[in-house]
């Protein structure tokens, strides 16, 4: 058909119109039934309430087939009318949902509809998006999108070539990203734009093309009779059924003026409705022209702002450079005298085995920064020796959960005489798993400290006692068992609290002295010091300590008045 898309609509709007076609009609639903269906698709979320609106829409048109003009966009007609019709079924089902609302609180039981997700913050905007392109732009979006139609197809339904029609639907999705970013999505792109097109885009099903179109041209009126048929009828008619014709003949000069002066009215309101497109237009590039003005301004202050860092960091560099020369000139030297303003002093390797920092590491794996720098850690480095710490320390607890149990059999860290209060828990030897968890450990630690260093830590590993670091990374619980005791006593019209830990190879120590409140909800300490720290709990396996926290905050809060004297 040597005819664009827009001339082949007329035509069958006009065959359906003026000869009753019912065939024609049915080609028009066919070709756009998809662009009716996904937009009330997407605006109402139903299936069924859009197929109801494909209906609505295709009823008014079959209605109003004869006000078409040739140059009339039927795509942007659908989906102006579908909005319409969507607003009106969501009205409706709004009003049917409060009746089901007022149904269930008196005891009936309705079904309410469940609540659609959108595909994003962009598709609620969309129909506002399209509606405010111009008519051109947005029948070229819903053929290429909603009816799904190649370039070359679209160019011809618009009267131009598939070059021009490509540039237009690329134009239209720029416009449509544009209207995103002045509601506030700034980052929304053409691309973004293309999807929520494609994603509102919908297919409808033989069933429902069938049932709209049947039920559209059942809600149409008969068409017109040719006028040899009208003649014929005429011979027939009574004298009142002629007079009643011949009423009609004279009226329809009347009514043809009345349809013209209609035709002229709508003319009139494209015209302004075209005319405040075109003022829609100008507000755009006002605002877009102060966008880019603010725009320009920052990027002046960008540019001041980045000579000024520049400047800065010349200064700096040259700063640094000084320090640098600074620093090294005293690394050469041949004393060991250091300024006080120098953050760094310089000591033989030979001193380095002696220095230690008191428990370098804390559960669940942390090294002290103290301890990095006395190692010379790099921040890889300390973050490879901590993942190995805590995959050590995660794979100890697990086994000690195992073999934690509470007991009242005191070894040999008996309660204070006068305590009210105690509680006993042990551990029993973790067997041949802590040599595997600990030659994996070890392994790691090597690896990350390398030849130089490692022999430092190894050093420290030697070193025994209840504070040592073989102590708080309890390389020996597969051999020993531990127990700790908690009690609490009264001394001075005060509660405190003692605590004593040992191992079954005769290791032990003990504290006492402690303020219980200190184990209340609402008590402060210092920063950087826990409740574990306050009572010395840091060299202690996890698994004994928890429980012995819980059951002296426990004992707080039923001993300890509350705030308040509640």
């Amino acid at each position: 058909m040597n005819m664009n898309e827009r001339q082949s609509d007329f035509e069958w709007l006009q065959q359906f119109a003026r000869a009753g076609n019912q065939n024609a009609f049915r080609d028009l639903v066919r070709r756009h039934i998809d662009l009716v269906f996904a937009t009330a698709l997407h605006k109402v979320g139903d299936a069924g309430g859009a197929e109801e609106i494909s209906q609505n829409v295709f009823s008014v048109l079959a209605r109003k087939a004869w006000q078409f003009a040739p140059d009339d966009s039927l795509p942007a007609w659908l989906h102006k009318t579908s909005l319409l019709e969507s607003k009106q079924w969501l009205r409706g089902t709004l009003r049917r949902r409060r009746r089901e609302q007022a149904a269930a609180e008196l005891g009936t039981t309705m079904k309410t509809p469940e609540e659609q997700t959108a595909f994003n913050a962009l598709v609620p905007l969309l129909d506002e998006a399209l509606l405010s392109l111009r008519e051109k732009d947005r029948a070229a979006l819903l053929l290429r999108f909603y009816e799904k139609q190649p370039l070359g197809e679209v160019g011809a339904s618009l009267g131009v070539s598939e070059d021009t029609a490509q540039k237009r639907v690329q134009t239209a999705l720029e416009k449509l990203s544009q209207f995103f970013q002045r509601r506030g999505y700034k980052t929304a792109t053409v691309a973004a734009a293309t999807a929520a097109m494609q994603h509102t885009a919908a297919t409808a099903s033989a069933a429902t093309l069938s049932l709209v179109a049947n039920a559209a041209i059942k809600s149409a009126p008969p068409a017109l009779a040719g006028l040899s048929a009208l003649l014929a009828r005429f011979v027939t008619l009574t004298k009142a059924q002629t007079a009643v014709v011949c009423l009609v003949t004279v009226l329809a000069p009347v009514l043809w003026e009345w349809n013209d002066q209609r035709h002229a009215n709508a003319a009139l309101a494209q015209v302004k409705t075209r005319l405040r497109e075109t003022q829609n237009e100008i507000e755009m590039v006002q605002t877009e022209r102060q966008r880019l003005e603010i725009l320009s301004q920052r990027l002046d202050d960008s540019l001041t702002h980045a000579r000024m860092t520049v400047d800065q960091r010349a200064e700096m560099e040259r700063q640094f450079a000084a320090w640098k020369q600074r620093t090294r000139a005293r690394l050469l030297a041949s004393d060991y005298q250091w300024p006080d303003d120098l953050p760094f002093v310089r000591i033989p390797k030979a001193i380095v085995p002696q220095l230690r920092v008191r428990h370098p590491i804390r559960e669940p794996g942390l090294i002290k920064q103290e301890a990095c720098e006395l190692l010379g850690l790099s921040p890889a480095g300390r973050e490879q020796m901590e993942a190995a710490l805590q995959k050590h320390f995660a794979a100890m607890d697990n086994l000690m959960e195992q073999h934690l149990y509470e007991t009242n059999r005191l070894d040999h860290t008996p309660p204070s005489a006068g305590a009210l209060a105690s509680q006993v828990w042990g551990l029993s030897p973790l067997g041949d798993e802590v040599k595997l968890h600990s030659d994996e450990l070890l392994a790691s630690l090597k690896t990350a400290l390398g030849s130089e260093r490692w022999p430092f830590f190894e050093e420290a590993l030697r070193s025994p006692g209840t504070e040592s670091l073989r102590q708080t990374l309890d390389l020996d619980a597969g051999e020993r068992g531990q127990q700790l005791t908690v009690w609490i006593e009264e001394r001075n019209a005060q509660l405190l609290v003692g605590y004593g830990w040992c191992s079954d190879q005769g290791s032990a120590f003990s504290s006492g002295g402690l303020a219980l409140s200190r184990f209340s909800e609402d008590a402060q300490f210092p920063e950087g010091m826990t409740r574990e720290h306050y009572l010395g709990f840091e060299q202690l396996p996890a698994a004994l300590t928890e429980p012995a926290m819980a059951w002296l905050r426990q004992q707080a809060a039923t001993r300890l008045p509350m705030k308040g004297g509640r």
